[in-house]
Order: C-alpha cells, then sequence, then structure tokens
C-alpha cells in the first residue's frame, strides 16, 4: 500500500483521528510536548470543533449556534499542525497506514508511528425505530445541528402555548443502553425555566423518560456528597427538584420504538407502555464510528480490535463478571492496544469494560442500563494523558502516564436555566469517577472530596467554563494554564 503524506522530514509522525474533546486536547498538549520533534496531524471532519455542553442552550433557544463552535484548521495552522478535514475509514495497525475519506472525495492513505483514534460516536438513531429528527419525529441535541432542530420544535410548542393549548414534553434518552442523561437532564431543566420565564408553565406537562436505575445515576452510579455533616445523595437531591418543578419521573425504562401513537418503552417492574407526546427530545445510543481494522494479510480484524458495540479495546479487562465482581483495575490505564503499543483510543472511542451502573432486565428480557458517559472532563483528561505518553515514547521512554476513570475526579455544572441573574445549577463533583472500594470501603469514592450544590452559583460557573474553555481549546494565550 502506497501512504500519501507530507514530505517525511525523518521525525516521527503522529495522527489523531477526531477533534472532539479527546482528540483536540490531545493535540494542544502534544504542541507543547513534541512541538520540534514529530509531525503531527489531524484528520476529522467539518472543520468544526463543538462546545457540546452548551448545546442544551442552543436547543431551547437562549444562546445562538455560533457561539459554540470555532473552525479547526486556523487552530492547527496556529500550532504548526496539518489539518485534513476527512473522515477515517481503516486502519492497518501492522503496516501503520490509515485509510480516509476528504471532504472532497478523495480517498488517500496516511502513514503513522503513533496513532489516536479520537474519533467520537457513531449516533445510532436506527438503534431505536422511528426515532431521531432525520426519519423520526423526536429531537436531539447531539450536534449543532440536531440543537437547532430541537429549538425549532421547542419553539413551536411555546407558540401553541401562547394560544392556550396544553402541551407534553417528554425528555430523556432513547435507547434502553443510552449514555449523555446528564445533557437530557440540563435539557429538561432548561425547558422548565424557560416555560416559568415566559408564564407559560402551568399548561405544560413535563416527563423525564430515563434507563437510569434512579434519578441521579447519571451513568456514573449516582453520586454521594458529605453536607453539614449529613451524607446526601444525588438521587435524594434530583428527586426533590423533580417534585418541586413538577416534573413526573418515569425510571429504569427503555424506549422500544416511536411511532405516531407515541413513545414505546418497557419498563422494569412494568407492563410495556405507550406515552402520547407533543415534543421529545430523547438522547441516542452511541456506537463506535464503524472504522475497519485490517492485518497484515489482508484480513478483516475489526472484531479482534473492537467490541462489538464498534469502541476500540484499549488496556481494560474485559472479562465478564457479575456486577459485584466489578474492580477499579478494570479500567484502562494508558488508553492504549493490547496489541500495539503505538495505538490509543481516547474518549467516547475506546470501550469501557463495564457499565458503573447496575444493569436492569424486564419482565420480556430487555437490558437496560445507563451506559458510561466518557465525555467532557473525562475526555479531556484522557486525551492529555494520551499526549504524556506519547510524548514519552517519542523521547525513547515507556509509556508511563496512566489516568483510570477509577482514578479521575469528575465535575459537572447542569444547567437548570440560562441566565446569570436568576438562573440556577447543579454543581457535582465525584471522585473518583468510576467507585474503587478497595481504596475507599464505604462509598468507593472519597466522600470527603464529593460535592452536591444547587444554586445561583452554579450558573455563574457554568457560563465561565463555556468562556473559558472557548478560550483554551482556540489555543489563545495561556491556554495550558486552564486544566481540563
Amino acid at each position: 500500500m502506497n501512504a500519501s503524506s507530507a514530505p517525511h522530514t525523518g521525525l516521527p509522525r503522529i495522527v489523531i483521528l477526531g477533534a472532539g474533546f479527546a482528540g483536540h486536547t490531545a493535540a494542544l498538549h502534544l504542541s507543547r510536548l513534541v512541538r520540534s520533534k514529530a509531525n503531527v496531524t489531524v484528520i476529522a471532519p467539518r472543520n468544526r470543533f463543538t462546545w457540546f455542553p452548551s448545546l442544551i442552550w442552543v436547543g431551547t433557544g437562549t444562546m445562538s449556534a455560533e457561539k459554540v463552535w470555532f473552525p479547526l484548521a486556523p487552530v492547527y495552522e496556529k500550532l504548526g499542525f496539518d489539518y485534513i478535514d476527512g473522515r477515517a475509514e481503516s486502519i492497518h495497525p501492522d503496516e501503520r497506514v490509515v485509510d480516509f475519506l476528504r471532504a472532497d472525495g478523495g480517498e488517500e492513505h496516511l502513514a503513522y508511528d503513533y496513532l489516536v483514534n479520537a474519533t467520537g460516536p457513531y449516533l445510532n438513531f436506527e438503534g431505536t425505530p422511528g426515532l431521531g429528527p432525520k426519519e423520526g419525529t423526536t429531537q436531539s441535541v447531539c450536534s449543532v445541528e440536531h440543537a437547532l432542530g430541537a429549538r425549532d420544535g421547542y419553539l413551536e410548542n411555546v407558540a401553541q402555548l401562547k394560544k392556550g393549548a396544553r402541551r407534553r414534553f417528554v425528555i430523556g434518552v432513547g435507547h434502553p443502553g443510552a449514555t449523555c442523561q446528564g445533557a437530557a437532564f440540563e435539557y429538561i431543566m432548561n425547558v422548565d425555566a424557560d416555560l416559568r420565564r415566559r408564564g407559560l408553565r402551568d399548561r405544560a406537562e413535563l416527563i423525564w423518560l430515563s434507563n437510569e436505575p434512579a434519578a441521579g445515576d447519571f451513568g456514573v452510579d449516582g453520586v454521594e456528597a458529605r453536607i453539614e455533616g449529613k451524607i446526601v445523595t444525588g438521587s435524594t437531591v434530583i428527586e426533590e427538584l423533580f417534585k418541586e418543578r413538577g416534573i413526573q419521573p418515569i425510571l429504569a425504562a427503555g424506549v422500544t420504538g416511536v411511532g405516531k401513537d407515541g413513545i414505546a418503552y418497557d419498563r422494569v417492574g412494568f407492563d410495556p407502555a405507550t406515552l402520547e407526546y407533543d415534543f421529545a427530545m430523547l438522547i441516542l445510543q452511541f456506537r463506535g464510528i464503524p472504522l475497519k481494522y485490517i492485518g497484515a494479510d489482508g484480513s478483516d480484524i475489526t472484531e479482534k480490535m473492537t467490541v462489538p458495540s464498534g469502541f476500540m479495546r484499549v488496556d481494560a479487562d474485559y472479562t465478564a463478571k457479575a456486577y459485584d465482581a466489578y474492580r477499579a483495575a478494570d479500567w484502562p490505564a494508558l488508553y492504549r492496544s493490547p496489541q500495539y503499543d503505538n495505538l490509543y483510543a481516547a474518549g467516547i472511542a475506546f470501550a469501557p469494560p463495564h457499565p458503573l451502573s447496575k444493569t436492569l432486565k424486564t419482565a420480556s428480557g430487555t437490558t437496560v442500563v445507563a451506559t458510561p458517559p466518557r465525555t467532557g472532563m473525562a475526555s479531556g483528561i484522557m486525551g492529555r494523558t494520551v499526549a504524556l505518553n506519547i510524548a514519552e515514547q517519542v523521547a525513547g521512554r515507556p509509556a508511563t502516564h496512566h489516568e483510570r476513570m477509577s482514578e479521575m475526579p469528575a465535575a459537572c455544572i447542569a444547567s437548570m436555566g440560562h441566565s446569570i441573574w436568576n438562573g440556577s445549577a447543579a454543581s457535582i463533583v465525584m471522585m473518583p469517577v468510576a467507585r474503587d472500594y478497595e481504596r475507599y470501603p464505604d462509598y468507593g469514592r472519597d466522600i470527603d472530596a464529593c460535592e452536591l450544590d444547587v444554586g445561583l452559583a452554579g450558573a455563574w460557573t457554568k457560563r465561565m467554563l463555556h468562556e473559558a474553555f472557548m478560550w483554551k481549546l482556540q489555543a489563545k494565550p495561556g491556554w495550558a494554564m486552564i486544566p481540563e
């Protein structure tokens, strides 16, 4: 195979596939770690970085789409990296070549010495019949275009409310194995706040439809914190917030289809049911981007390199085991392929070894599980970790940097209304993300490092984070001082 690339300078060639939180953060850190010691190329579609946490505001019409994205090419030009607007199609790990399709339709091959798979998720709308804005009648906030569609659909219903009509809003997740419940939670709380601001909340019914086993689980088995000497759970806080705002939760439910008669779901402990709606925003299931892996003899080795969901296997323990037998050490440390020490996967692209939340079964046999989130802060930490490891390898040393999800902290500021005057947010901090009962026998986490708070300060923090990270991710002066 002939690999086309920029003229070879004799320096190691690092290729990053994808420029979301993990890929772009890896690129930023490589710019300071190996700037003159390696050639770096980023291949990602659409020449756009999107700050996904703010799409919930775009989806309610309280922030313009232009404020949540920026073009990638100027950033990589400033860093001295090559950028290709394209989409990876296959990886040849023995030959160290990636095949990709340019935005203009041209097929090319690029040789590498180190490769980072940070391709993010395949948005599996077809995993739930009738789901999604393209083939179905539900909305999403998983891209700028989706959020704009959600905004338009939401405002159409607002117009009907203004005319005196009643409307049912169903918000949550649209697949028994979906993730990103946090984004859906933010969206329903912002819809609630916006309708109250407009004086229309009394005509709207809000329903929270989720595969979580309990409110506030968010795919991380919930969170606890010590507040004024007492242990408070995230479940208690979220349940109270729903009660205060008149939001009806339907939990442990897996959506099985969407049709003209409504949203069909199977719920643990209940008979299958159908829920009528006027507006629905349901987060879909994520799968791995459909990359092929090709062996030295030309055979397809994708099944060896990935799990059935399409995510890439890394240095995790994928042995099947009971929920009570899960260990902190199951989680990957280096985010590196066990077969190829120059091939990494970070962010959503890597395959988790198991769920963090409990897996449930309905009477009809549907598996319902809130799958682990690997976005935002966690993705950024993984991207930095991968960059540090590649930098060590470029310097001729073994990769030593590790940060398992059972070692890393996570901070989430969940918006509950976009206003610096009367907005609110739930501030959640957990340490670590994946529970480690060997280190922390009582809760699996350092209870004194975990936090739960709700209030206006969180709304200010959420907006400040938006501004700070849009600065950082454009590699503006001092970006490295802003942590992941």
